[in-house]
């Protein structure tokens, strides 16, 4: 880390709500008071907070974007005003097909509307985008996921008049193609989730994931690049440790 910086850092949250994890079994949403206590060590480690768009300009250690996936719309009642009172920025990634819907995984509540939209763009937010209609890029050739993420940036640059430059990978998920696909479709940077990525790709560039439930000593392992890496690990030690057990029981 240079001149005692932490690591470059971009952060994919979704929903920002009190929400119980028996009612968010993919953890989507992340308590306010949960996104208070992170900001704020992220900034006692240092960190400049950034938009994703311009972390993804100049990526160097000491700078932290965190941006919100899908465009729900407590992002413009809970987290706009939360982010105006702490003085950061962020990113929301927005699927265009979903406007004014439902969320799939959590349908008590819905995504934004367009003149929401436009709202959150005002409020300071940056917006990106994050595909027409949230289909696993990955899993789809070249010339699907370029139809995917030139229809979506399209349609929301119709309806903010404004270009987008960035975009984040429907379930983090992205493969060559999927990068090539992004750069085509006019967008100068990506993102993906769940650690995958390469700071050296401007396509291509990780994230870490925040869900529901996840404490300051996560944040820690997931800044320094370490929670992934555990997680692969600890269920085959869990496995080890349940089979010794058993094992044991029956000699």
């Amino acid at each position: 880390m240079a001149r005692g910086l932490p690591p470059p850092l971009a952060l994919a949250y979704h929903g920002v709500d009190e929400v119980p994890l028996r009612r968010d079994p993919e953890h989507l949403f992340v308590r306010p008071q949960d996104l208070r206590r992170q900001i704020a060590k992220l900034r006692e480690w240092g960190y400049e907070l950034v938009s994703f768009g311009d972390l993804a300009q100049d990526v160097r250690p000491g700078r932290a974007a965190l941006t919100f996936d899908d465009g729900l719309v407590d992002n413009l009642a809970v987290l706009a005003p939360l982010l105006q009172e702490v003085g950061a920025p962020a990113t929301v990634f927005v699927v265009s097909g979903w406007l004014g819907e439902p969320h799939p995984a959590a349908p008590w509540t819905r995504i934004v509307t367009e003149e929401e939209l436009r709202e959150l763009r005002a409020a300071g937010l940056e917006i990106g985008g994050h595909s027409a209609s949230h289909a696993d890029l990955s899993t789809l050739a070249y010339e699907g996921a370029l139809d995917e993420l030139s229809r979506g940036k399209q349609e929301l640059e119709e309806v903010l008049g404004e270009p987008l430059e960035v975009a984040a990978y429907p379930y983090g998920r992205a493969d060559t193609e999927t990068a090539r696909a992004a750069r085509d479709a006019g967008f100068r940077a990506a993102c993906a989730a769940t650690a995958r990525g390469s700071w050296d790709n401007p396509h291509f560039l990780p994230r870490q994931d925040m869900g529901n439930g996840c404490g300051l000593f996560g944040l820690r392992l997931k800044r320094d690049d370490r929670y992934e890496p555990l997680m692969r690990h600890l269920p085959a030690r869990a496995a080890r440790r349940v089979g010794r057990h058993v094992g044991a029981a029956f000699r």
